[in-house]
């Protein structure tokens, strides 16, 4: 498994005009007086680096007349790394990340505005870390105070993020890898969820055993925080509780995927409890899998992901009309958003580096992207009924159901890349039949 940061560092240079861009690394985030999160890399400077530290700048210039591109990071310093992990320090990352031009951060003050300087446009995220923001914008004045000088000077800031988004639409083999790794790990979470619920367990024991079989399996923790919300609570989309104890005849719907090498899994499966559907659960069930089936179904190179979410909408309508929910015509029940009382989402959305990957959905002519090879979303209808509306039918109400699984496009078609976790009614009933303890093995 190859991933080419160089040839992407390349690609952003031939785009950037007369300019300089600026990509700093994720940092450390205090969780409570002196104790950070867990460090996550930033996604855009792993995306062009592939290095893991926080407290760095990867700096792409345009104009300079030695070194395209240079890299700012933590020193080696012995007793920092005895209390916090091993650095990589600048000798050894000049020999192995292939950048030009490798300085201490301790240099960033006095090196920075030298390679600003030549250069009328910086690139950077103008939104996101204000701290740095100020801190580049500082450097342009110090730089505009230099009237000698004759080389230009920044006159221009333009937003990055979207630019970089561009470039990580369309996945190379080597990310297309670690996504189906990341969902064949979260294959395997799920399927052992299935198999472990029962009634009188607790939403965070099955939490905490995905959780267990995602590590085991190689994942390095959740893509995002796992939902894992029995009965009622599936009517609320991001329910992170996870603390409220499993009923009889109710479902359980899990939104949980595994992060892999930085790379997102995003799976929602619903399942009954007690192992078996009620007629209702079928019913409502076999709306929303008939609707993300359908929509999977059409996925192929030049479709876009709005055609996807008309074709689930259409038969959410009709689902909901023919279980008694709206007296509407479907195409009123569209025309007017009334399907959006009980389907308030889109039907996917971008997936990558991000679970949500910051990437565009419209062309720069504000069109729908299209289905490009290499593209990879999700594809998740879903119904949400609370138990509180008594506009639904009283045996609908409380009922939540969400399916959803990760889609790549390919010249022939699509891969579903979570296709190994049961869906269909008699798979999830067989699989919750299961002993979960084989999963752990």
């Amino acid at each position: 498994m190859t991933l080419n940061f160089k040839n992407r560092r390349q690609k952003l240079f031939e785009v950037i005009e007369d300019g300089v861009a600026l990509i700093p690394s994720g940092n450390y985030v205090t969780k409570s007086h002196d104790t950070d999160f867990p460090f996550r890399q930033d996604s855009n400077f792993n995306y062009l680096t592939g290095f893991g530290e926080p407290q760095a700048l990867l700096v792409i210039a345009k104009n300079h007349s030695e070194h395209k591109t240079f890299l700012f990071l933590r020193p080696k310093d012995q007793l920092a790394e005895l209390w916090s992990g091993r650095r990589l320090g600048v000798e050894k990352a000049q020999k192995e990340l292939g950048i030009d031009k490798v300085f201490s951060i301790d240099e960033l003050d006095k090196e920075l505005p030298n390679i600003l300087l030549g250069h009328k446009h910086i690139y950077l995220d103008m939104f996101h870390n204000q701290g740095f923001l100020q801190k580049v914008l500082g450097f342009c004045q110090k730089i505009g105070m230099g009237k000698k000088n004759k080389k230009h000077k920044p006159e221009k800031f333009i937003n990055l993020p979207p630019i970089i988004g561009k470039m990580r639409l369309i996945k190379e083999a080597g990310e297309i890898k670690l996504l189906k790794r990341a969902a064949t790990i979260s294959s395997h979470a799920h399927k052992a969820a299935m198999a472990f619920a029962s009634p009188g367990k607790n939403e965070s024991e099955v939490t905490a055993l995905m959780d267990y079989i995602s590590r085991k399996e190689g994942g390095h923790g959740n893509a995002y925080e796992s939902i894992v919300a029995g009965g009622d609570n599936a009517n609320i989309l991001h329910y992170v509780d996870n603390n409220m104890v499993l009923n009889d005849k109710e479902l359980l719907l899990i939104d949980a995927g595994a992060e892999f090498h930085l790379y997102a899994s995003d799976i929602t499966r619903t399942f009954p409890i007690n192992g078996k559907y009620t007629p209702e659960q079928k019913d409502l069930y076999q709306i929303v899998l008939e609707a993300q089936e359908a929509a999977i179904g059409q996925v192929k190179v030049g479709k876009t992901l709005t055609e996807n979410h008309n074709i689930a909408v259409k038969i959410l309508a009709q689902g909901l009309k023919d279980l008694g929910v709206f007296n509407e015509s479907v195409e009123e029940i569209i025309e007017k958003n009334l399907h959006r009382t009980y389907y308030p989402h889109g039907t996917g959305h971008w997936l990558g580096l991000d679970v949500h990957d910051n990437s565009p959905y419209l062309t720069d002519e504000l069109n729908d992207i299209k289905f490009t090879a290499g593209m990879v979303f999700t594809v998740e209808p879903g119904l949400y009924l609370p138990k509180n509306d008594e506009k639904v039918p009283k045996n609908l109400r409380g009922i939540g159901i969400r399916i959803e699984d990760d889609i790549l496009v390919t010249d022939k078609g699509f891969e579903n890349l979570s296709k190994d976790i049961p869906k269909s009614i008699q798979e999830v009933e067989d699989t919750c039949a299961t002993d979960y303890t084989t999963f752990l093995l």
